[in-house]
């Protein structure tokens, strides 16, 4: 009879339906030590930004992103078949022991800090006064230093014997500037109240050091004008150029886009330093597919993307070397990519 057959049918269909899930398992969800680069897009950044009480320009200005993927089989099989993906080792960009999810959201936090920096570079390079704070924020302890006696994980220091840290280096150039052993005072927030603490420095890999490791931020304190962002699921810090270039233009006029439609990116510090990023030759190959005529890269990412033909390609090293290049009179400053 027919339904003697249905044991047999219904064993083969749990079997195959077991052996579909365990082959998505591993496809999808075990880890493998890499970060996958993918294809990415250009975001007209004349729609994704609003500078409150000013119009926008209409020649798009893109930002451009990658596609982040997580190091799974299913992933790296489509990286290392199809063109336009780019294969890293996890531990040279993502620190060790760093789950997804940690990395979304310091990828989610770089943004936000980006945001920040390229209102305060745009707005002072536009004339207007801008006040900051700068904040080394403690990441890490390192055993036996003296700092385990003075300071915690999560302190955020304001001023180092009374100076402000006005840049990244100011704790470092402090320490040294006095031998291993000398005391200084750390103004600090702990849990969101202010504190003020004594610490040595120590010799450590040959210098004196306070011994922690940590992040710098410039917090604005006052800025003149109220910026917006509207954008999609964007995330990482490489947009600060662009972001600063946009709101610029808005400020001041200035024609950055002389030459045409203008892409780029670059991480952007809050003195207007640009530095290197990653998926550099992902990030050009979305300014092409968008039509546009000029890329900005940082300096250093430069040889990557320097043979990229349907492109003018403009290394920089800071904010006011991309402003000097895109000048509606500059020459030479722009090197054509090769076809």
């Amino acid at each position: 009879m027919p339904d003697d057959h249905r044991p047999g049918l219904f064993a083969r269909l749990a079997w195959s339906a077991a052996a579909g899930a365990l082959l998505a398992a591993v496809l999808f969800l075990i880890p493998l030590p890499y970060i996958i680069l993918g294809p990415g897009a250009a975001i007209d950044l004349s729609r994704a930004i609003t500078v409150q009480g000013r119009a926008t320009p209409p020649t798009p200005v893109y930002l451009t992103d990658v596609s982040l993927l997580p190091g799974r089989p299913a992933y790296y099989l489509v990286a290392r078949i199809l063109p336009g993906f780019e294969v890293l080792r996890r531990q040279a960009v993502v620190p060790r022991g760093m789950s997804d999810r940690q990395l979304e959201a310091e990828l989610g936090d770089a943004m936000r800090e980006s945001q920040i920096n390229a209102q305060i570079v745009a707005e002072r390079a536009a004339g207007l006064a801008v006040k900051t704070l700068g904040e080394f924020i403690v990441t890490r302890v390192l055993p036996n230093s003296p700092a385990t006696r003075c300071l915690k994980v999560a302190d955020v220091v304001r001023a180092v014997n009374g100076r402000p840290l006005a840049r990244p280096d100011t704790l470092i150039h402090a320490a040294q500037s006095r031998p291993p052993g000398a005391t200084f005072v750390l103004d600090i927030m702990r849990h969101e109240h202010p504190h003020r603490v004594t610490c040595l420095t120590y010799r450590y890999r040959g210098a004196a050091r306070f011994g922690i490791v940590g992040t710098f931020r410039m917090r604005p304190v006052q800025l003149p004008v109220h910026v917006t962002f509207h954008l999609p699921d964007v995330n990482g810090s490489s947009a600060g150029l662009m972001f600063a270039l946009q709101i610029y233009r808005v400020l001041t006029g200035t024609d950055v886009t002389a030459a045409g439609a203008l892409a780029g990116t670059g991480v952007l510090a809050p003195d207007g330093t640009v530095h290197a990023v990653e998926g550099a030759r992902e990030k050009i190959r979305a300014a092409v597919r968008a039509g546009a005529a000029v890329f900005l890269v940082p300096a250093e990412n430069y040889p990557e993307v320097a043979k990229t033909p349907g492109i003018r390609i403009i290394p920089v090293r800071t904010f006011a070397q991309a402003l000097a290049a895109l000048a509606p009179h500059a020459t030479g400053a722009a090197h054509a990519g090769s076809s």
